[in-house]
C-alpha cells in the first residue's frame, strides 16, 4: 500500500462520502473570498494522537496589496508573519511540522474556484529564507465535499479539502524528504477554513541511534539501521472565533 494512502486512511478512517451537492443558498462552485484588513481567525490546537491542547493559534490580516496578503501569526513558529495570496495560497508559511518557507509560484492550498470533484497538481520551488537553499514541493489537492462541522466557534457548512504533499527538503545525516498530508475544511461564511488537520513522516538516518520510530512501514526497514520513516507530529486546529467582515 502507498504510504500515503495508509496515512490518510489513518487520519480519515473510511468515511462516507461527503455531499457533492452545495448546502441551500450555496453557490455550486466557492469563489476566493473578499480579505480585508483586519479581519482575524483563532484557532484551539491539539494533538491528534492524545487529544491534548497544544496552545492557541491567532490570525490578523494587516496588509493587502494587488497580490499579496500580510498576516501577523502569534502561537506558531517562525518570525510572526506570514504571506499569502489572494486565494489564501502560500508565499511564505512554516510547512507542515518544518519551519518557514518561502515559495515560488504560490503553493496552491485553494485553488479557486472550488467545488467538490476538482483535483489540482503542482510543482513549486520552496526557499529556506536561513541558509537560502531550495528544493522542490509537489502538491496533489482534491476537494471531496461538503459538510456540516461544529468546531467552538459555531456550526459551518464547509468543503473539506485533502492535500498530499511530497517536500524534499533534507538535512544532511538527520533526514530527508517528508510526505505529508493536510485535510482543511473551507468555510465560505467565514472566508478561512474552520478546521485543518496537518501529518507528517519523513525519512529518517538516525534510527537506532537517538531517534524511536514511533511509525513505519513494513516495506521501509532494514536490519541494518538504514533509513526509515518517522512519523511526526498530527495537529488538529479547529476555530475558536474569528471577525471577518
Amino acid at each position: 500500500m502507498n504510504r500515503l494512502v495508509a496515512l490518510a486512511l489513518l487520519l480519515g478512517g473510511c468515511a462516507v462520502p461527503l455531499s457533492q451537492t452545495p448546502p441551500a443558498g450555496m453557490s455550486a462552485a466557492v469563489t476566493a473570498p473578499e480579505i480585508r484588513v483586519g479581519d482575524t481567525w483563532s484557532y484551539g490546537v491539539r494533538d491528534g494522537y492524545t487529544g491534548l491542547e497544544r496552545t492557541n493559534v491567532r490570525y490578523q490580516v494587516t496588509e493587502i496589496g494587488a497580490d499579496r496578503v500580510r498576516v501577523a501569526v502569534s502561537g506558531e513558529p517562525g518570525d510572526g508573519i506570514q504571506v499569502y495570496d489572494r486565494g489564501w495560497n502560500w508565499l511564505k508559511r512554516p510547512a507542515t511540522n518544518l519551519q518557514t518557507f518561502e515559495y515560488s509560484p504560490a503553493y496552491p492550498a485553494l485553488a479557486f474556484p472550488l467545488a467538490p470533484g476538482k483535483r489540482w497538481r503542482a510543482q513549486v520551488t520552496a526557499r529556506d529564507p536561513v541558509d537560502g537553499r531550495r528544493f522542490q514541493v509537489w502538491i496533489d489537492g482534491t476537494v471531496l465535499g461538503w459538510e456540516r462541522v461544529k468546531v467552538p466557534a459555531g456550526e459551518f457548512d464547509a468543503l473539506k479539502i485533502q492535500r498530499i504533499v511530497f517536500l524534499n527538503y533534507w538535512e544532511y545525516a538527520v533526514r530527508d524528504r517528508s510526505e505529508i498530508l493536510e485535510y482543511e475544511w473551507y468555510a465560505p461564511a467565514v472566508k478561512q477554513a474552520v478546521r485543518r488537520e496537518a501529518q507528517s513522516q519523513h525519512l529518517s538516518y538516525r534510527y537506532g541511534q537517538t531517534d524511536y520510530p514511533r511509525f513505519q512501514y513494513a516495506g521501509d526497514m532494514s536490519d541494518d539501521g538504514g533509513p526509515r520513516y518517522i512519523r511526526d507530529d498530527w495537529l488538529i486546529y479547529e476555530l475558536m472565533s474569528y471577525s471577518a467582515r
